[in-house]
């Protein structure tokens, strides 16, 4: 884990200097704590072992070279023990955590450890909520999810790697690196726009879908204003899984349906064209760079206006599939290769000069949807076994609510996070709950 960030990865950590951006993974575990602390020292433990975990970030001068992740000590107050109380009430209170943002120059990570809640789904009595809130830097949904499963597992982590290169030598390597870096970003440039001019092409022949046209925003593409809402609706995964329904299909036709009727109900209409960004992981064998971050985002139609449930989920999966095969078009790989060879101040002024409060007049989606398969339910907390895991997709200026896809298990929790400026998020998790009933029916 110890090494230079790609292009991409520093991108989002110095967008998320600008635009909160830190993922916070939920796990939920069947049974109290008798001794937060001793789980907490456990933690911290582990956490030296797992890499990934026990390193930081470490800035290059002058922005000479990109940032480096280096070995860090981690420390008991990485560990934050909380006052207990109902599942609502722990939901607010890591809602309220939203606004105190992890800096990766000391800490990249986080946990919240709640070891009293009752009320969680799935449990009879108290429960303890663990939430661990990490930077985007150090890996997208399903690397942080790795992760957070090694710090959660007793299996033998693999050893971590120690070689640093002093921070001087940092700054001599990209001052030597950069005439090279110019020289390869013009000829990368030539090489996108070549390959940008065969992906039109191969579109007009059919040979690639075409990409979605732009959306007009709604009342919900707005910034997050007020207090900051989550909900969740945990269900079985066989609620929103057939033999022929994928888990994130499913989930696409619920976000369809209970958006669709949440704008119904204020008397907006509900866009022909109603759609949501989707994380879509680049393929292990397909990825081109580096980067812990190795997903696109993707604008899927939610056919709002295909009135049977059934019909509507092969609508959203025949999109989704379409969305999957152009971004296996050689051009955005050689896209992303092309980002690479940008020296390191170029993406870091691009990134301070965007303009991010210009209101837009097109947007990819009308939320954003991200779902993560959090794999088996064998993770344990002090002997407590897990029963549900939840995250939260950041908002925002023009996605006023993100929804969440997580697995683990056989069990499946959706989530929202929206805020008070943007929609009555009771009113809305109602929807949401209602629209899972609907779909389980028309699946069966």
């Amino acid at each position: 884990m110890t090494g230079r960030l790609t292009a991409t990865d520093a991108r989002m950590y110095w967008l998320s200097r600008r635009l909160p951006s830190d993922q916070f993974l939920l796990y939920a575990f069947d049974g109290a704590l008798d001794d937060p602390d001793d789980a907490a020292a456990a933690l911290v433990r582990r956490a030296h072992v797992v890499d990934g975990l026990s390193v930081r970030l470490r800035e290059t001068r002058w922005t000479a070279d990109y940032p480096y992740w280096v070995p860090t000590e981690v420390t008991r107050d990485r560990v934050g023990v909380h006052a207990g109380g109902t599942w609502q009430e722990c939901l607010d209170r890591v809602a309220e955590s939203f606004g105190d943002q992890v800096d990766p120059r000391r800490e990249p990570w986080r946990v919240h450890l709640y070891p009293r809640v009752d009320g969680v789904p799935g449990t009879t009595g108290s429960a303890t909520v663990l939430v661990l809130q990490i930077a985007h830097s150090l890996g997208d949904g399903g690397r942080v999810s790795a992760l957070a499963r090694a710090l959660l597992t007793d299996e033998p982590p693999p050893a971590v790697r120690t070689v640093v290169l002093p921070a001087p030598l940092a700054v001599a390597r990209g001052a030597v690196e950069f005439p090279a870096r110019v020289i390869g970003m013009v000829r990368r440039a030539r090489e996108a726009v070549v390959a940008d001019r065969r992906r039109t092409a191969d579109t007009a022949a059919g040979v690639v879908p075409a990409p979605p046209l732009p959306r007009a925003p709604t009342v919900l593409s707005r910034p997050a204003g007020g207090i900051t809402r989550i909900r969740c609706v945990v269900c079985p995964a066989s609620d929103l899984r057939t033999d022929t329904v994928s888990v994130t299909v499913a989930a696409l036709v619920v976000v369809s349906d209970a958006m669709s009727r949440h704008l119904a109900s204020l008397g907006e209409p509900v866009p022909d064209d109603l759609g949501a960004e989707v994380m879509i992981a680049i393929p292990r064998e397909s990825r081109t760079i580096a980067a812990a971050n190795a997903f696109h985002n993707a604008g899927v139609d939610l056919h709002p206006s295909v009135q049977n449930l059934r019909a509507r989920a092969r609508a959203i999966d025949d999109s989704l599939r379409d969305r999957r095969r152009r971004l296996e078009h050689p051009a955005f790989g050689v896209g992303d290769r092309a980002t690479e060879t940008v020296p390191a101040v170029i993406v870091r002024r691009d990134v301070d000069r965007a303009d991010l409060s210009m209101a837009p007049t097109t947007v990819a989606g009308h939320t954003v949807v991200s779902s993560v398969n959090r794999g088996v339910a064998d993770l344990t907390l002090s002997g407590r076994p897990v029963v549900l895991s939840a995250g939260f997709p950041a908002l925002s200026p023009a996605v006023g609510i993100t929804h969440g896809v997580h697995g683990i298990g056989d069990v499946v929790t959706l989530s929202i996070v929206t805020s008070d400026d943007v929609m009555d998020a009771d009113a809305y998790s109602d929807c949401l709950r209602e629209a899972v009933d609907r779909v389980r029916e028309a699946l069966r």
